[in-house]
């Protein structure tokens, strides 16, 4: 299948170890896991490999251990069509990995092993080619200068700071914001970064193109200049929530690099992460373009 534009992708590639538990431990006890299988992951890869998937030219910038080879997950990728160029590996460290786990009220905690992401500032930012650079977990002053130098070409800038956002400063965050065209975040970090720049919503709005706030099933928000742009969940069944908002991103971006205006692609951000949620894993259940469409219909949005 022949691509259509191109995505790069800068953050976490990772492994991720997924539990779902009946509640969270309280201090000083256990909880028993029922499994401890191992997926694939890292917020900027789950994106990277979503928006292969949906037949988009795809690049990850990341930093990795020597067990990315060992893991399959390399191999798995260049199978997917994501450019991996760009990977550095490291010899001394691991892949950063995650345990992650999910209450039946889809809470989460996770640990997160930084591992080989240490090397970031070893390794320069590239001369980007791509339509849009999309900004995900990872090193946040290497995230600056990828956001100043896509900018400065007149590349679009997404930034999605996940649960990453505590690291990064007032001033960090402030430079990032000044050059990215959509920044993404779920209800939780849009309160967070609110308080960390001490502004308010209208102040946000009014700093950044595009803001998408996600809430899980009740939907998302777009908004731009004076449009506010309500957004409905797709709702399934869902076995984990894990990775739903990575791949609502890469759906947007997706949508959005083939034309689509501001509403459709947050239906079908929404609708890719209805394919995600049914099963455990992160990209265990990526869908199709036309799958996608297929499944939007089904629901009466054409």
């Amino acid at each position: 299948m022949e691509k259509s534009g191109k995505i790069t992708t800068v953050g976490h590639i990772a492994l991720d170890y997924i539990f779902n538990v009946p509640k969270f431990p309280e201090l000083n006890t256990s909880i028993q896991i029922p499994t401890a299988k191992k997926y694939y992951g890292g917020a900027a890869c789950n994106v990277a490999a979503e928006v292969s998937n949906l037949g988009i030219l795809s690049e990850i910038i990341s930093c990795v251990g020597t067990d990315f080879e060992i893991s399959g997950y390399n191999d798995y990728l260049k199978n997917l069509g994501v450019l991996t160029k760009n990977v550095f590996i490291s010899n001394e460290e691991e892949t950063p990995k995650a345990w992650i786990f999910t209450d039946p009220e889809n809470n989460q905690i996770t640990y997160f092993l930084w591992g080989a992401a240490k090397h970031y500032p070893e390794i320069s930012v590239p001369n980007f080619d791509s339509d849009i650079v999309h900004l995900a977990t990872g090193d946040p002053k290497y995230n600056v200068k990828c956001a100043e130098k896509a900018s400065s070409k007149g590349i679009l800038v997404s930034f999605d700071p996940g649960q990453d956002l505590t690291l990064y400063s007032k001033e960090d965050l402030e430079k990032i914001i000044k050059n990215v065209d959509f920044l993404f975040m779920n209800n939780h970090e849009h309160k967070r970064i609110l308080d960390l720049l001490n502004i308010s919503e209208k102040d946000l709005i009014r700093r950044v193109k595009v803001l998408i706030v996600t809430y899980g099933k009740q939907g998302s928000i777009i908004y731009s200049k004076d449009t506010k742009i309500k957004i409905p969940a797709i709702l399934t069944v869902s076995k984990d929530p894990t990775g739903a908002g990575d791949s609502y991103r890469a759906g947007f971006l997706a949508a959005y690099l083939k034309g689509h205006d501001l509403e459709k692609c947050g239906l079908f951000g929404s609708c890719v992460a209805s394919f995600v949620v049914e099963k455990v894993g992160c990209q265990t259940n990526m869908p199709s373009w036309n799958q996608v469409i297929d499944r939007l219909k089904e629901n009466n949005f054409e």
